[in-house]
């Protein structure tokens, strides 16, 4: 048993330096370039950020999967104006206000430019992102009955939005520092299916840290 598990540290001790050079891990943090959702005003945070993992493959390629996290919201309000006794009368005032905690997951081909020792290095990439979010909705209602008196209610929902699928592109430059390397890139998604809070282009400025 003994002769087992020295055996085992044995190839684990030579296999980890080949796998490191191959594999590397860090994070992406960004802003977009529009607003996240079809409705005014967009009140989405700024930032996209999460971790990223790429493999190295021989010819320059890799590919590279991340796991985007976005935080999007926004407010509308809109009426109904009907025909009162005495002329037109509002019936009802609505207020909507929408919260949604996005999750992408782009998986990446990725071509450098140069090789891998140089200090700089050019890349293209493409592939597909796949993003789920859950959304909670908060709906605030004014009506007013046939004698104008009015009556407020309110009722909130939570959901999660069907899964959306859309082809990504992005371009940037690799550069090292030692040990880490940071990629500054900028990156559009044009998403196949929306369920129409979302807007279905999306561009965003990245930049990753990786060691």
């Amino acid at each position: 048993m003994k002769k087992y598990f020295l055996l085992c540290f044995a190839i684990i001790m030579t296999t980890c330096p080949a796998s490191a050079q191959l594999l590397s891990i860090g994070a992406l943090g960004g802003v977009p370039f529009f607003d996240q959702t079809t409705t005014k005003p967009d009140e989405s945070r700024p930032y996209i950020v999460g971790p990223s993992v790429e493999l190295r493959v021989p010819g320059g390629f890799a590919i590279e999967a991340d796991a985007l996290y976005q935080r999007l919201g926004s407010t509308s309000q809109f009426s109904f104006i009907g025909a009162g006794l005495n002329g037109p009368s509002l019936l009802a005032y609505f207020t909507v206000r929408q919260r949604a905690n996005s999750w992408e997951f782009p998986v990446l081909g990725k071509y450098y430019f140069r090789r891998r020792e140089s200090g700089w290095q050019p890349f293209l990439g493409t592939g597909w992102s796949f993003r789920t979010a859950g959304e909670h909705q908060s709906v605030s209602q004014l009506t007013a009955d046939s004698s104008g008196a009015l009556h407020a209610s309110s009722f909130q929902n939570s959901f999660r939005a069907d899964l959306a699928v859309g082809a990504t592109f992005a371009a940037g430059i690799q550069v090292r520092a030692g040990r880490f390397a940071l990629t500054p890139e900028v990156r559009y998604t044009r998403w196949g299916t929306s369920d129409g809070s979302f807007r279905k282009n999306e561009a965003g400025f990245l930049l990753g840290i990786r060691f």
